[in-house]
């Protein structure tokens, strides 16, 4: 029921803008057209905020919002295609009311910046807008950094907007990581998968994939800014210490460290190989399974590496492949040590446990090569 009335009141809006785009430019005059900036959300989707765009007509009865943010749960095979960048987001119209409502239902501030737009550029923007609703035009891959819902408006208005110039003073990787450092594990999960093309530097017209930036850029050259509902500033909630990331990164190092003076602790070395090994195997898994170019060109394939899994396959057989197994434990030590070289020179973002975990595959490694001397020596 609720499905079949909002697409009646999407035909109604449509039928009524393809009426209003056949006349003048002179009946937008009294038009409003507004970027319309939400905050941030509890939940992992809603961090970063979201971007609309709203049209007002009191003379055509008309207060809608174009929200490029919309997607079908519904989708077969929804989240397979969402890690592929195969999932499709979609242009929709909502009543700016029921907009409303769902934000200040959820306490997030909702602000409204009016543009400076003459008729002509009124009515251009809304036959846009109309064209992109076709079924045939609303469907867009979507893109974290490159086509998302703040992207595609600030796409649609740069015609129209002079937006400032010059470049931000942070990258991809820092503008993502403020939205996200309380909450650690989220954090440490994202940077995982980023990859160093995230790390470069960027324009403030870049910056703008995220509804704040663009909402800054326009702050200076709109006609007004206000608040539409009530801000209750929802702040995520911060990872305790003893739950974090690099609290769990110091507990592996120090067991490992363990392991090396008590035998009776080995067992701790091949729990972490077989972490290790999972680790590995998931992130090429993303990476070849993922059109994201964000993803891509990642050096976390160094530590998070796939080989960790051959390793704990031949293991068993130590005996046996002796000095493969040598020459495997001295490459992937390498590769661990190699990361680190990534990073001291700024070629790919980092944080702190990244660098524990390196050291604890370093004293792993020694162990591992350890028991397998002993193996061969027992023979």
């Amino acid at each position: 029921m609720v499905r079949n009335r909002f697409r009646l009141f999407s035909l109604l809006v449509i039928a009524l803008l393809s009426f209003s785009g056949s006349l003048k430019a002179t009946k937008y005059e009294n038009s409003k057209i507004s970027l319309i900036t939400c905050t941030a959300g509890s939940e992992l989707y809603s961090t970063f905020g979201h971007s609309a765009l709203r049209v007002k007509d009191d003379s055509l009865a008309m207060d809608i919002v174009f929200n490029f943010g919309l997607f079908d749960f519904n989708t077969p095979n929804f989240y397979l295609k969402f890690i592929q960048g195969k999932l499709n987001y979609m242009l929709g119209i909502q009543n700016t009311a029921d907009f409303l409502w769902q934000y200040s239902y959820e306490g997030r501030g909702v602000y409204e910046q009016e543009l400076d737009l003459s008729p002509l550029q009124k009515s251009e923007l809304i036959e846009k807008l109309t064209f992109l609703y076709k079924p045939e035009n609303r469907y867009y891959l979507y893109s974290f950094l490159f086509k998302n819902c703040t992207t595609e408006l600030r796409d649609l208005l740069n015609p129209y907007i002079a937006f400032p110039e010059g470049l931000e003073s942070e990258n991809f990787r820092d503008l993502i990581n403020s939205y996200v450092k309380e909450t650690k594990w989220t954090r440490a999960g994202i940077n995982l998968i980023l990859g160093s093309n995230l790390d470069r530097e960027i324009s403030l017209w870049e910056g703008m994939f995220l509804p704040d930036k663009l909402f800054d850029g326009l702050k200076s050259i709109t006609k007004e800014n206000k608040l539409l509902t009530k801000n209750d500033e929802i702040q995520p909630k911060n990872t305790p210490f003893l739950l974090s990331p690099i609290f769990f990164s110091i507990l592996i190092l120090s067991l490992l460290l363990l392991s090396r003076f008590f035998k009776s602790l080995r067992f701790i070395q091949f729990a972490a190989l077989l972490f290790y090994a999972l680790l590995g195997i998931t992130l090429l898994g993303i990476i070849i399974l993922t059109d994201h170019i964000e993803l891509h060109s990642n050096y976390n394939l160094l530590w998070c590496n796939p080989l960790y899994a051959l390793l704990l396959g031949l293991i068993p057989f130590s005996t046996k492949v002796a000095r493969f197994l040598r020459l495997l434990i001295i490459l992937l030590m390498a590769f661990s040590l190699s990361s680190l070289v990534i990073w001291l020179n700024g070629i790919q973002g980092f944080l702190p446990e990244y660098i524990i975990i390196v050291a604890s595959q370093i004293v792993m490694l020694g162990g591992l090569r350890a028991i397998v001397n002993d193996k061969i020596l027992q023979q």
